[in-house]
């Protein structure tokens, strides 16, 4: 994405959770990115922004240019070498984990001449990374798989065992995997799945779609809405301001 500037900047959007996890390298020095509850300065290059199980506000300066990448659920951590729990709360600027191997990235896209050549330089990096540090963890793909093919309504306990691990270490390896537990991942996952429905059958009323989404009642389904959207889902169907 790229603006040179003009105007005030993009307005306010929000951005809703969906488990994944991207990447932002700047090209363009700019004024501060509020994310969140964070202000991301212009000189800083590239940063990591989880969209794990909270929504973000966003608001940023008039001049924009980056190139992002957005990751799978869990795959992120097989390229940067840090427990993805790090990066679950608020975003995390690439230099502060690799220092060297992110100021040459960041020196190379600053100074190419087409997004062709930036778009080079950030795959070339990224195999790098996944070479260096790629240890997938095999139980935690198939949860992850179970999960996503169940839309989230399934026994945590029950996958645990069909993995082969205890609860316990599979909550520990979906915090450094995937940065939070399965349960709670199994719970935005029903919640991403629900916002299909709505946005695909807004003639459905609010009860139907929470039981065609898997909700016990349509009190569990608005809660859930509250939490991870901050709106009410008849509100988010006539919100413009939001990403889903």
């Amino acid at each position: 994405m790229e603006n040179r500037g003009g105007g005030s900047g993009l307005s306010r959007f929000r951005v809703l959770p969906d488990t994944c996890l991207e990447l932002f390298v700047n090209y363009v020095e700019t004024g501060p990115t509020q994310i969140g509850d964070r202000s991301v300065s212009g000189k800083t290059r590239s940063y990591i922004v989880a969209r794990m199980n909270n929504y973000l506000d966003v608001h940023s300066p008039s001049a924009i240019g980056f190139v992002s990448v957005c990751f799978y659920p869990g795959k992120a951590r097989q390229f940067f070498p840090i427990p993805m729990k790090e990066t679950a709360t608020s975003p995390l600027v690439l230099k502060d984990i690799m220092h060297d191997f992110s100021l040459s990235l960041e020196e190379a896209v600053a100074e190419a001449d087409s997004n062709e050549e930036r778009v080079k330089h950030l795959q070339d990096f990224l195999v790098n990374l996944l070479m260096k540090n790629s240890h997938p963890d095999k139980a935690v793909d198939y949860c992850v798989n179970q999960i996503n093919y169940h839309r989230g309504q399934l026994s945590i306990t029950s996958l645990a065992r069909e993995a082969g691990i205890s609860n316990r270490q599979l909550v520990r390896r979906f915090n450094e995997q995937i940065g939070i537990s399965p349960k709670e991942f199994a719970r935005v996952t029903k919640f991403i799945h629900s916002l299909h429905v709505l946005k695909s059958y807004p003639q459905m009323n609010l009860t139907q779609i929470a039981y065609e989404s898997g909700y016990y009642d349509q009190a569990h389904f608005i809660h859930d809405y509250q939490e991870f959207a901050g709106y009410s889902p008849g509100t988010l169907l006539q919100a413009s301001d939001t990403l889903y």
